[in-house]
């Protein structure tokens, strides 16, 4: 009724497993479980930070599957690192093995890869026509003998014989649909009404898929309804059981390493693996903020012109190899061009000064785009932004061209914006609004082509460049004057981002000017979070939890890695960070979640069946005087007179990274209140899961951190006869029959909060603590 699961994705990424279906491999038939499997998870208590998850296992290498190297591998050539790696353990309390049989809660359901299907076929769920329940899923087919929707089933036995049933419903004229379980498949032949396929086959991994197909090549739009879906051990279909089979996932990480060993002609492979952590961590130090808006937007080029003050010529960092950097030209004598030495938009370390002897002699940049952006900006629409300051009128900003066509951006006599542009035909000269923008102050400037050559400066709308030229072919990039090399700028210009794909929108190119000028200043943990995931995913990788109220400061320079940057969110919102253990994702959990938290599992010390568990009262978390500040803020010192006297001073500093001093005080009130004299709390809560009921085990596989356990019946030397702790983190150990969760607690009381009015939590001298 109980079993683990290992899976690995050969040949596929980290990356890969947060944007798309990701094709497991189960190897749990190599795994060693007389040793076991080994997870580390969570911190030791709740002032710590959350290090990286890590999983370890052994793997029998008979056949010499897992060498790295080995071309006869069925995984060659993707055994090595990086690896991503699963984890789970699968639990029923019925026949069927199937997580969502009945598709009661959605198409989706719940648990690992519960119900997935192919691109271009849709999936959902309909009250009618139903086999049983009040759902059925509803599966449209699309033009494609390829479709397919499917599920994962855990928990089979190798070479034991299992058969997968399932009840389908073809509407008159649309294609039979077929059950498949590996080679082995069951069509249907009856229309208009539900008939159950079964499929006999015989496990060959502990992981299969069972999935709906079309029987041939459908037309699009054809239908098939399916519900009551099982999976049973034996030659034949057991009556239809709804109740679900559950899988809950253990860890999802990345293997460092494939260590071959030897003992004797017997070799094995003890793996070990590391959490998405790893990722964040070793993801090179972030540029300014932004930089990394510009680059989440996949440009064709990027110029942040930040090199160091003794470079001659600007890179750029896209990463696509096309563009060439931009390298310095000379228009007839004289002039300087300071790298290093303008105006820079918030965040940003240097940017280059043009100072040119006169408009016509002096240095500029020039480099060539390359023939990709060429190419893809005749049959899309492309997109430019830069930022600007001068206090000259009359010059060139940048301009592309290629021969006989040419845009370009500058300002007029009157410091307005000016685009011009020809291709094929006369100039066409457009002033863009009438606002003198050669104020010596930083500017921001976005042009849209496709969208009506639409011009937008600082983030708003100034009006258009004009009629409806097509620019075309658009090769070379001048920056600092005019595309001839002419009307030389004066100021600063940085921060260059061009666009070839249409999917870019204009709306998140306006916001790069509240990028520059206030870093997000204000916004909250969570979607500042999300904002720093994007810079190295596309943001799926991020999720919060709880609720987010404390504005954070601009982190505008950013310079370390995005694990680096989050870890200063949490410390600010007083939350836990952590790896999720289902999928490739990261949690940020606010404080909220664990204010006067109900316990979901009452255990018996006497069912733990296990030594080592830790009652402490030390000064290990005593801490009475606080010294707090934020960046730009006020330096507070906060502390516990009472405490100080009796226990003498533990002083604890605290940078914050909010945007008001009265959050830096009740951040360390909140700390002082709680940590001022902690009370005794178990530290330590082994329990041997694998003998509890289904019920209570279940509930321990859900237990993560910050869920809430009270402990009654503890021995008469316990401080209490009952505890409720809040879990901090876990080691395990999986074995053939056996389980061992050792979680890591802290007191709950600690985050009790006062409620008005509330007969618990409103108690004078004793419940009535503000939180922060």
């Amino acid at each position: 009724m109980v079993q683990v699961a290992v899976e690995a994705a050969f040949g596929y990424t980290v990356a890969q497993a947060v944007t798309s279906v990701v094709d497991w491999t189960d190897i749990t038939r190599y795994v060693d479980m007389s040793t076991g499997i080994s997870i580390t998870r969570g911190a030791s208590d709740e002032i710590s930070e959350v290090q990286p998850g890590t999983a370890s296992l052994t793997l029998d290498n008979e056949y010499g599957f897992f060498t790295p190297g080995n071309t006869s591998s069925p995984y060659w050539p993707h055994v090595g690192k990086n690896v991503p790696v699963r984890i789970s353990v699968a639990t029923r309390e019925g026949p069927n093995h199937v997580q969502n049989p009945g598709f009661e809660g959605g198409a989706e359901g719940e648990g690992l890869d519960a119900w997935q299907w192919t691109p271009g076929v849709e999936v959902g769920t309909v009250a009618s026509p139903v086999h049983s329940g009040a759902r059925a899923a509803r599966i449209t087919w699309g033009p494609s003998a390829t479709g397919a929707m499917w599920t994962r089933v855990y928990g089979l036995t190798v070479g034991v014989v299992y058969t997968a049933s399932a009840y389908v419903h073809v509407p008159a004229g649309d294609i039979a649909a077929r059950l498949r379980v590996g080679w082995d498949t069951a069509t249907s032949a009856v229309v208009g009404s539900y008939v159950q396929l079964t499929v006999t086959f015989t496990a060959t991994a502990a992981v299969m898929p069972v999935q709906v197909e079309p029987a041939g090549t459908p037309t699009a739009g054809d239908l098939v309804y399916v519900d009551s879906v099982q999976v049973n051990e034996g030659p034949t279909a057991l009556a239809y059981s709804d109740t679900p089979a559950q899988v809950s996932g253990r860890f999802w990480g990345m293997v460092n390493q494939w260590p071959v060993r030897w003992e004797g002609l017997v070799s094995s492979v003890q793996i070990a693996a590391t959490d998405v952590f790893k990722t964040l961590s070793r993801t090179e130090a972030l540029r300014p903020m932004v930089t990394e808006e510009i680059l989440r937007q996949d440009p064709a080029a990027c110029y942040p012109m930040d090199e160091d003050a003794d470079a001659t010529s600007a890179g750029d960092v896209s990463g696509n190899t096309g563009p060439q950097p931009l390298t310095l030209l000379q228009a007839g004598s004289g002039g300087t061009l300071e790298f290093a030495g303008g105006k820079v938009p918030l965040g940003v370390s240097a940017a280059p000064l043009f100072s040119p002897a006169s408009g016509t002699s002096g240095l500029f940049l020039r480099g060539d785009l390359g023939s990709d952006f060429a190419d893809a900006i005749v049959t899309q629409s492309w997109k430019l932004e830069v930022w600007f300051a001068t206090s000259t009128t009359g010059r060139g900003i940048l301009g592309l061209s290629v021969s006989g066509s040419y845009i370009s951006f500058s300002l007029n006599g009157s410091g307005f914006l000016t685009v011009e542009s020809r291709s094929g035909g006369p100039d066409n000269i457009a002033i863009i609004g009438s606002t003198n923008l050669a104020n010596g102050k930083l500017h921001h400037l976005v042009y849209d082509e496709a969208g009506g050559q639409a011009v937008y400066v600082d983030g708003a709308f100034v009006g258009s460049g004009g009629g409806t030229v097509i620019m075309s072919d658009l090769a070379r990039l001048t920056v600092g004057g005019t595309n001839f090399g002419s009307d030389l700028w004066v100021g600063t210009i940085c921060q260059i981002g061009l666009y070839a794909d249409a999917s870019v929108a204009t709306s998140e190119l306006t916001t790069h000017w509240v990028t520059g000028t206030t870093g997000h200043r204000g916004e909250t943990a969570d979607a500042r979070g999300y904002r720093i995931c994007s810079y190295v995913s596309d943001g799926g990788l991020f999720a919060a939890t709880g609720d987010f109220t404390t504005g954070i400061a601009e982190q505008a320079a950013l310079g370390r890695t995005p694990l680096e940057h989050l870890r200063e969110l949490a410390t600010a919102e007083a939350a836990r960070l952590y790896a999720r253990r289902d999928d490739a994702g990261i949690v940020l959990q606010s404080r909220t979640v664990r204010y006067n938290p109900v316990p979901s599992l009452t255990l018996e010390y006497a069912d733990l069946e296990t030594g080592d568990v830790h009652a402490a009262d030390d000064d290990q978390k005593l801490v009475n005087t606080i010294v707090a500040s934020r960046p730009g803020g006020a330096t507070q010192r906060v502390m516990d007179r009472a405490s100080r006297a009796e226990h003498g001073p533990y002083e604890q500093s605290l940078e914050l990274l909010v945007t008001s001093d009265a959050a830096v005080t009740d951040a360390a009130n909140w700390l002082i209140r709680r940590y001022a004299d902690p009370d005794p709390e178990l530290r330590e809560v082994p329990v041997q899961a694998y003998s509890m009921p289904l019920d209570v085990y279940r509930a321990l596989l859900a237990a993560d951190i910050s869920t809430v356990l009270t402990i009654t019946g503890l021995p008469q030397q316990a401080p209490a006869p009952a505890a409720t702790v809040t879990v901090e983190g876990y080691t395990e150990t999986i074995q053939q029959g056996r389980h061992l969760i050792a979680f890591h607690t802290s007191a709950t009381v600690t985050d009790t909060v006062w409620v008005l009015d509330d007969p618990v939590y409103s108690v004078l001298d004793q419940s009535t603590r503000l939180a922060y």
